[in-house]
């Protein structure tokens, strides 16, 4: 799943490989997915995007975002994974392939769902909220990210509800998915199902520092080493709140695993309270 250090990532290395390459071919859901939600239909995209240069690659909150020379863009977002390959080593199972003038390739794969948008960002953010809100957020690190602006923006101010819900659900940051929560809580020291009512001030700050220094070392390291860039090599900075974790790696405590608001939890008994 992308979010918001993996996005940071793909962009840096996809400005560096991919910017002013002119595509020449594109494939288009060789591979059907119920799940890939796209902005136009199918042979849009095959009929506007060959002859179209990159002019760069950025990224918001967990969008990559591929600027073209037609002053449009196609975005990604959610579980989606990017490959960069020769174009004879392409698979058939993809939804999107961009072919370049260098017989380079970037090939578009959907897991579980995900968007794969082709279009002017003034009228797709007017349709689809998720991309509205991504660009228009605030990014953790950007100096803006007061405090302040956590507090009232996940409403940390209202006692209301868990913590998990305050920082991992309705976009409230936009990009820090339940994989990045995780371990943001582990290093505050605070249990995913607490409630919001019971935090101190000295707790708020915590978890605001957490979120910034946790999302920090995410993206100086590559990623998460749960998810891999365009080249298929995984992340640098190992996820300590996963699956194949057992243990708690500071007390040794089983760690508990559970399904809470939507999806897993996975935290420690002992150092999360």
């Amino acid at each position: 799943m992308i979010e918001i250090a993996e996005a940071h990532v793909y962009a840096i290395e996809m400005t560096e490989k991919l910017k002013g390459k002119t595509i020449t071919d594109v494939k288009v859901l060789q591979a059907p997915h119920a799940f890939c939600w796209m902005s136009e239909e199918p042979s849009y995209y095959a009929h506007h995007l060959p002859g179209l240069v990159i002019t760069g690659v950025t990224s918001s909150a967990h969008y990559v975002r591929i600027h073209l020379s037609d002053d449009k863009e196609i975005a990604i977002g959610e579980d989606v994974s990017l490959e960069y390959k020769r174009e004879d080593l392409i698979s058939k199972k993809n939804q999107l392939v961009l072919i370049f003038d260098d017989h380079f390739a970037l090939e578009f794969k959907i897991k579980l769902y995900g968007f794969i948008l082709y279009g002017e960002p003034i009228e797709m953010k007017s349709k689809m909220l998720y991309y509205q809100k991504a660009l228009e957020s605030i990014h953790p690190l950007d100096l803006r990210f007061t405090y302040e602006y956590f507090i009232e923006t996940t409403g940390l101010n209202t006692n209301k509800g868990s913590v998990k819900a305050a920082l991992a659900t309705e976009q409230h940051i936009p990009g820090l998915g339940n994989g990045t929560l995780q371990d943001i809580l582990f290093h505050a020291n605070i249990s995913p199902k607490r409630k919001v009512s019971s935090l101190s001030d000295d707790d708020k700050k915590g978890l605001y520092d957490a979120v910034k220094s946790t999302i920090n070392e995410m993206m100086a390291l590559g990623g998460r080493d749960l998810q891999t860039n365009m080249f298929g090599v995984k992340g640098g900075y190992e996820v300590l709140m996963k699956n194949e974790r057992t243990h708690c790696s500071i007390c040794q405590t089983e760690l508990q695993k559970e399904a809470f608001l939507g999806g897993k939890v996975i935290y420690c008994p002992h150092c999360q309270k």
